[in-house]
């Protein structure tokens, strides 16, 4: 059984480049609440390495009535779940100074009134829990937790997001950002390139588009108080002056050598252009020392849907494009919920290459440390 997580998620939009927004409305968001995770379908996925912090423990429940358990409400190990959210999950969210506090104390306060956001919250700890332990049995036990509570929290939160319901914009901005975090963390699968898989686009990009939609026909949703602190750390924070350096000119050399018909390469140079911002928050001249995940993925949020249907049609300069994203992905190693993606887009893209364009990703593969299988 194939495990399917279906999610979107938000980026505080610091890029001086407006995002495109697209029309994705309900039928995006119907399309991706059809199914729920399934309970059994338990895999695990991606690289996890012990170098990572230990998670800080929770105490594990052996629960004797697994059904009653996973009834729609809050037991007592729901509970531990909650508090090893504020004291450890919490913290791994987010590495913007300042922000540490939103996510830990503002966000399980709106949490409280929300409870699609708090069964969210649970889904990212006990997932969290799921990935250091060494257990079978616990490691069964929490990611049918984070199974559990996200199904539950992904149905209600798309429910409210085709009802346009203003009052829980906030909650539901902040679970995209949540279900993000979850979706990568559970690891990717083999045809898996983040944007697409082998069902087409990926759900949380559905969603996104949805998350997008709503948006804009809400724009209020971003100026509500419990967000603006949220906000306002963002922008502090993660302020960027664009240095004006070209950090792909090789790429977009041999990009340029290549007839393509001027539709397709206006979509290709906006893509690299904007990577190439991401480049420069990340290692130009005035780079921060240190990165933030959200300065990195905002280039996913950025996309064109050109863009993405050229990596779903498996146009080799689309994918060589990927694979240069995942220089930047790799330097996130230390994230626990990023691990794994780096080196299993890489797999991927080259494998669906040809060998001339596979040695067009030569400096994805130097910097990275990646070598073929």
């Amino acid at each position: 059984m194939r495990r399917e997580v279906r999610c979107s998620f938000l980026l505080p939009a610091t890029s001086t480049n407006s995002p495109h927004l697209s029309a994705a409305g309900s039928a995006g968001l119907s399309q991706a609440a059809s199914a729920s995770p399934a309970i059994g379908d338990l895999t695990l996925n991606g690289n996890f390495g012990p170098d990572q912090p230990e998670a800080l423990s929770v105490p594990y429940v052996r629960q004797d009535g697994l059904g009653e358990a996973l009834a729609d409400g809050l037991d007592v190990s729901d509970f531990s779940l909650l508090h090893h959210y504020t004291i450890s999950t919490a913290l791994t969210l987010s590495v913007v100074p300042g922000l540490h506090t939103f996510m830990r104390v503002n966000l399980p306060q709106l949490a409280f009134s929300n409870r699609f956001l708090l069964h969210g919250v649970l889904a990212i700890a006990a997932l969290h829990l799921s990935r250091f332990r060494k257990d079978a049995v616990e490691i069964n036990y929490y990611m049918t937790k984070a199974l559990h509570h996200h199904g539950i929290a992904l149905r209600r939160a798309t429910l409210l997001m085709q009802e346009f319901d203003i009052k829980s914009g906030p909650a539901l901005y902040l679970f995209s950002t949540l279900c993000f975090s979850f979706t990568l963390g559970l690891g990717p699968e083999d045809g898996d390139f983040l944007l697409f898989g082998r069902d087409g686009v990926a759900h949380w990009l559905a969603q996104l588009r949805g998350m997008r939609s709503l948006l804009e026909t809400k724009p209020e949703i971003l100026h509500h108080e419990a967000l603006s602190p949220l906000f306002e750390i963002s922008i502090r924070n993660m302020a960027h002056t664009n240095s004006g350096v070209e950090h792909l000119p090789e790429l977009r050399d041999q990009i340029l050598r290549v007839g393509h018909p001027e539709v397709e390469l206006k979509v290709y140079l906006k893509a690299l252009d904007q990577l190439s911002e991401r480049f420069d928050v990340v290692v130009g001249p005035s780079r921060a020392s240190q990165i933030f995940p959200q300065q990195v993925y905002v280039w996913l949020y950025q996309l064109e849907d050109a863009y993405v249907g050229l990596l779903q049609e498996g146009k080799p300069i689309a994918l060589v494009i990927l694979s240069y994203f995942c220089i930047l992905l790799n330097r996130l190693g230390s994230v626990w919920w990023n691990r794994g993606w780096a080196e299993h887009l890489l797999s991927e893209i080259h494998g669906s290459l040809n060998q001339e364009y596979r040695i067009w990703m030569q400096r994805p593969m130097e910097e990275t440390g990646w070598v073929p299988g």
